[in-house]
């Protein structure tokens, strides 16, 4: 029998790793093999194939490249910085990160656009499942009817339910498999492409379905690749609390789901072009062949799989933010989350069709949040946060603001959303003049940082109650340990959880 305090010990760490208690480091998962995997296998998943089809409507080999590679790696930069550095120092979940910003009851705003996009990027990833296991059963003589797609968007929620239950440690398990599979698959696909097809055919192919202004087509393919890098945004602090360094938090992030996607949807962009049409699911059999390509629908397939779980694991922990959900078991959480996505098993053609302007929509709130939260840890804190307060709501708390809510940032948030629908319709296709020189993404990525840095630089300099908002914590200074112990109540004895910073 154990003793109370081996109990309580793995009470916490149950909470931990299923909760929202920072993460210790012998607690991390991903080393880096681990972290490269899981972001690639996070990557790769068809939402890169969906992306490559997007720019192959407006835009041509060439020119799809060169955007969707700078685009992709210069929107995940942008995003990766501030949760990255700031959930790995101090295993972090994402949402408790932005209460440093946003504030205590402020974050619950950000908690919103966070569940969207983890929900919507599932059911996309879904509905393109269900589409795979729709043309494999074409590839091998059938004539499935479209009930088929919203069946198995339903078999990959029950699949993605089984695999989320089960703990990070099946998630990397199953992703160190997927992802040098899917790196084979992509690299064949490819050379089966180039030998198909040859690269000047590929280059020469024509869009789909391009508007009449050449340029405006390039800078919405670049557009559409920055709002791809900004929509990371929902994983990165997941991924970076589960690593173990500060290199395997940012490194990995930025070459596989920057680079690594940007790459894959260049495969896909390349197919979509030389086969003429826009979904993944339909090119892989008529490049790849019979079995070849039957072999990477199921890769892709898999990849779907893995690459939803992540999501709605990370969706999981963010509902512990909600008072009714707080104390309730991780699978209810869970299927919470996956309720949420059961539209798509009814109207998936529907939802899907609406693909490129969800993508826009990542632009609309990342954009800003990540400016903003730059700003914050880089310029106003000096990457040094009170862990404690971070868990506390006391009113006094330094993280409490104004009853909760720090308007500078929800503020700035509000202006950048703002600005980016001025430069740009997502819906229409219409922009801005600025927009074909400065896109819509990195103006409401870059203006709300600065009006939210010079904001509170303002009332740091302002009366002294103002000026205590951003006011280090007595004892973290800059070699300090992170303040503050966590011990359950009621427990004897209580053994203290205490935070320190991980070895970088």
């Amino acid at each position: 029998m154990s003793s109370p305090s081996a109990g309580t010990a793995e009470i916490v760490r149950q909470e931990s790793l299923f909760g929202r208690l920072p993460l210790l480091p012998e607690e991390r998962e991903y080393g880096t093999l681990g972290a490269h995997a899981t972001c690639f296998a996070y990557a790769v998943a068809t939402w890169c194939f969906m992306f490559g089809g997007y720019a192959a409507r407006l835009v041509g080999a060439v020119q799809g490249t060169i955007c969707l590679v700078a685009g992709s790696v210069l929107g995940v930069f942008l995003t990766t910085m501030a949760p990255s550095l700031a959930c790995q120092r101090y295993g972090l979940e994402q949402i408790d990160y932005c209460k440093t910003a946003f504030g205590q009851r402020g974050s619950k705003i950000i908690l919103i656009f966070y569940v969207v996009n983890q929900v919507g990027w599932t059911g996309l990833i879904l509905v393109m499942f269900g589409n795979g296991l729709r043309n494999i059963l074409r590839a091998l003589g059938y004539r499935p009817g479209t009930w088929v797609v919203g069946a198995g968007v339903a078999l990959g929620l029950w699949l993605t339910y089984l695999l989320v239950t089960r703990g990070v440690h099946l998630l990397n398990v199953s992703n160190a498999f997927i992802a040098p599979s899917l790196v084979v698959m992509t690299v064949v696909m490819f050379t089966m492409l180039l030998w198909k097809h040859g690269w000047h055919e590929i280059a020469l192919a024509r869009p789909l379905r391009p508007l009449a202004d050449p340029w405006l087509n390039y800078m919405i393919v670049f557009e559409w690749g920055v709002a791809a890098g900004f929509s990371w945004w929902a994983g990165v602090g997941f991924l970076a609390r589960n690593t173990g360094t500060r290199r395997n938090a940012v490194y990995p992030e930025i070459l596989q789901l920057g680079l690594g996607m940007a790459l894959v949807c260049c495969v896909s962009l390349f197919s979509s072009l030389v086969v003429h049409t826009d979904d993944p699911t339909e090119w892989m059999v008529p490049i790849g062949g019979m079995v070849m390509g039957i072999m990477a629908l199921v890769f892709v397939v898999l990849a779907n799989i893995s690459t939803s779980a992540v999501a709605i694991f990370t969706c999981g922990l963010a509902l512990r933010h909600i008072g009714l959900l707080r104390s309730r078991p991780w699978w209810h959480l869970v299927l919470w989350a996956l309720v949420a996505c059961v539209p798509f098993v009814f109207w998936p053609e529907q939802l899907y069709d609406m693909g490129n302007a969800f993508l826009a929509y990542n632009g609309t709130m990342y954009a800003p949040i990540s400016g903003i939260l730059f700003a914050d840890l880089v310029f106003l804190r000096r990457g040094r946060l009170n862990v404690w307060d971070i868990f506390d709501d006391d009113p006094r708390g330094e993280y409490h603001y104004s009853r909760g809510f720090n308007w500078p940032a929800l503020v700035s948030v509000l202006i950048g959303e703002v600005l980016y629908l001025y430069l740009f319709d997502p819906l229409a296709l219409t922009a801005h003049p600025v927009f074909r020189w400065a896109t819509a993404s990195l103006p409401a990525c870059i203006v709300p940082g600065l009006v939210y840095w010079g904001w509170m630089a303002a009332l740091r300099r302002g009366t002294p109650a103002a000026r205590g908002i951003l006011a280090p914590a007595p004892g973290a200074g800059p070699g300090a340990a992170v303040p503050g112990e966590f011990a359950l109540a009621g427990a004897a004895p209580a053994p203290a959880r205490r935070l320190r910073r991980p070895n970088i």
